[in-house]
């Protein structure tokens, strides 16, 4: 599981801690800490047999003069479910962290705290965090009928009970459509990118459904279960290959809508289409309440990204937390996943009292030596699992002889190449006079000072350590010696980060576009060779691509074919293990009005037929043209369809009668095209006019009955004269 939190203490905070209850230590298999605190420190109660607990302790070091060396700040505003992507990168500090603990098994029970200083330079809980985390229910196969999985997940361990419901909070669950045995690292588990609305490392390089489900979270205390609203369950799910990794995402904001004053109870239950207000209605205090009409989803408080792994293959973890000489070590699981039997090797020297267990994998014991040990671990299983991974174990203590260095430690232990990183020098007591420490990497690319000198009185100095561009993830260890002590620490570097961006992002088949790779930083000497890979044939691209020294961006081309439907491909390049995609929408081949007929002429208040011709046959599915016209007395249908492997198509149309003669036009449109057609509509004939009677004496008053071919629909004015001077009125 790794999660976004949002700091919503109102405080700065100084660390995190996670409570896993129902487990031990060695449960424990990975940590994620690229984050403002590192690696964090693992231990457990076993003050009760049975009910063990696991602690993961994340926390700020100290700086000499006792100020914290780390924070996470107070959010300026309400922080958007997708800005979580920047909790990830150690650099910005906007108000929430990225965490994440792997474990086996199925603990029952996780509880997610910050931790704040209470004013005396101590840790204290800061206020607990309402983000839960899924268990996953594993139904092994048996004869035919597959293995099963079934993500469940409940409200986080609520307070003692105050009413009959306890807080109440929304979560968001959304899946991935279909399950791959892909490897997912917790590094991997991470909340998608504002800037790469593609981005989709969580979901194992698969696309979101299109459903999302929406649930209140609210434990009802007198329910052993919690009630209908203390869980979401999804349905159990088959693993057609038994290996397949699920993943899930959860996102969790707060409830603001109307409670029950008496029970506690959340009287809205159901989200809008908006993701802000209600569904249904609900009688409060007597008043019949539309709750489209009110806003139920606060803040956003954070979100979880979780993967089970029935049957992945062997791994090795990537930290061991520092210790204490002559204190006991938690015990750990080096070594994890893979079928049995997997094969473990150790090479390199621990400290007396340590010792790591080739057939479990576990390192356990009480150290009795201070120092940085090195040791290198291999491990491979049956499935072609095949794992090599050095690791440091930072013993703390006096060092054997003159006990006066302490040790060296880096202000981030992670850190993209290219950056300077500060280093500090400990002694374990103030140095009595000028102390000159030697320094040393065991890599040319970082550089650090050869000498350091620690002042009388003083405990610690601090230098800069500049950083060379690396192509790949680079382990670096830095040494400090004094006399015969040697303490060191490792840096970890990685390469210009890539990710990759298609312009434009949507277009017809047999066209080409640009793709560009976009690093973090600039490439190094020699240029660096990114991977490039399209996952549908309708999207070609290079192997590879080259990015110049000291360049940041290579353009390619994206070659698309034609396709019949409309079709999503994924762009992914790929640079030692870290990956971004972009995608881009192909479309059918354009089909556009290629003529437009209408008659000539009618008579306003007649009927009539037009037709409508394509520049080619219609796709599966038929092409629907719309049609507008541009004078009222001229009525069209909205739009026409031309049938599935037809050009053309003829449509009704209706006139109204007109005073005078106009001329209406009608346009076809689709897919950006357009025809045009013009009609004139006539004035109805006037029908016949007789003079009554037909013959009149001179100087007599006569009159004349005018009848119109139709009834008249509007106000129509009519021209009279007469041949020989009789006196008639002008119209």
């Amino acid at each position: 599981n790794n999660f976004d939190a949002v700091n919503d203490t109102g405080s700065e905070c100084h660390g995190f801690e996670i409570e896993i209850d129902g487990a031990y230590c060695r449960d424990i298999t990975y940590t994620y800490d690229y984050n403002h605190y590192g690696t964090p420190k693992i231990s457990e109660d076993l003050s009760d047999p049975l009910h063990p607990k696991v602690f993961v302790r994340y926390e700020s070091g100290k700086n000499p003069d006792g100020s914290w060396k780390a924070y996470t700040a107070i959010p300026a505003g309400p922080v958007l479910p997708t800005d979580g992507h920047q909790f990830i990168n150690p650099d910005i500090n906007f108000g929430g962290e990225h965490f994440g603990v792997g474990f086996y098994g199925a603990p029952t029970g996780i509880k997610y705290s910050w931790l704040k200083d209470d004013g005396a330079g101590n840790l204290v809980f800061a206020g607990a965090v309402d983000i839960a985390t899924p268990s996953f229910n594993y139904i092994p196969a048996v004869n035919d009928v597959p293995a099963q999985v079934q993500a469940v997940i409940v409200p986080p361990p609520p307070q003692r009970p105050v009413l009959e419901f306890g807080p109440a909070s929304w979560v968001k669950e959304t899946s991935t459509t279909t399950h791959n045995n892909g490897k997912v690292e917790l590094r991997d588990l991470v909340s998608d990118d504002p800037q790469n609305p593609n981005d989709r490392n969580w979901r194992n390089g698969e696309p979101d459904e299109v459903e999302v489900e929406w649930q209140i979270f609210q434990t009802e205390f007198k329910k052993a279960d919690g009630g209908a609203k203390g869980r979401m369950e999804g349905a159990p799910e088959d693993l057609g290959n038994g290996d397949e990794v699920v993943t899930r995402r959860y996102d969790f904001f707060t409830y603001v809508g109307p409670i029950d004053p008496e029970t506690g109870e959340a009287l809205c239950e159901s989200v809008g289409p908006d993701g802000i207000h209600g569904i249904g209605s609900k009688t409060i205090n007597g008043v019949l309440v539309d709750l489209s009409t009110v806003v139920v989803v606060g803040d956003y408080v954070g979100a979880q990204m979780a993967a089970f792994d029935a049957a992945g293959k062997v791994g090795v973890i990537d930290h061991l937390q520092e210790a204490e000489i002559n204190q006991a070590y938690p015990d750990r699981n080096v070594v994890i996943g893979g079928p049995n039997p997997v094969q473990i090797t150790q090479t390199g020297a621990l400290p007396a009292g340590m010792v790591f267990d080739e057939v479990t994998g576990v390192l356990t014991g009480t150290p009795r030596a201070a120092g940085t040990f090195i040791i290198t671990v291999n491990a491979v299983d049956t499935i072609g699992g095949n794992v090599t991974k050095s690791l440091a174990l930072k013993v703390n203590g006096p060092l054997v002889g003159v006990a006066t260095l302490s040790g060296v430690a880096l202000d981030r232990t992670v850190s993209l190449s290219g950056q300077n990183r500060v280093l500090t020098v400990s002694l374990t007591a103030p140095a009595a006079s000028d102390t000159i420490v030697s320094l040393t990497s065991d890599n040319a690319g970082v550089i650090v000072a050869a000498d350091v000198t620690i002042a009388a009185g003083q405990s610690s100095v601090t230098t800069l350590v500049a950083t060379g561009s690396v192509a790949s993830i680079t382990t670096v260890q830095l040494s400090a010696s004094l006399g015969a002590q040697l303490v060191s620490t490792q840096l970890t570097l990685l390469p210009p980060m890539p990710r990759v961006r298609i312009s434009p992002p949507s277009t017809f088949g047999g066209t080409t576009v640009k793709g560009t790779v976009i690093l973090s930083g600039p490439a190094p000497v020699g240029g660096l060779v990114v991977e490039l890979e399209s996952d549908d044939i309708a999207a070609e691209v290079p192997a590879t691509i080259t990015i110049a020294a000291g360049q940041r961006t290579a353009d390619f081309d994206v070659i698309t074919r034609k396709v019949l439907t409309e079709t999503y491909a994924y762009v992914t390049v790929s640079l030692d293990e870290v990956s971004s995609d972009a995608s881009i929408t192909i479309k059918p081949q354009l089909i556009v009005p290629n003529a437009l007929t209408l008659p000539a002429t009618l008579i306003g208040g007649v009927g009539g037929m037009g037709q409508v011709t394509l520049s080619e046959n219609a796709p599966v599915g038929g092409q629907v043209i719309e049609l507008v016209s541009n004078h009222s007395a001229l009525m069209v249908p909205l739009t026409v369809t031309v049938p599935a492997g037809q050009k053309t198509a003829e449509f009704g149309f209706t006139t109204g009668i007109v005073s005078s003669d106009v001329t209406a036009g009608v346009i076809a449109k689709a897919n950006g095209g357009q025809k045009t057609a013009n009609i004139t509509l006539l004035v109805r004939p006037l029908g016949t006019l007789v003079a009554n009677p037909n013959r009149v004496a001179g100087k007599s008053v006569g009159s004349a009955t005018l009848t119109l071919g139709a009834p008249a629909t509007v106000a129509m004015v009519i021209n009279i004269s007469c041949s020989n001077g009789a006196l008639v009125p002008a119209n």
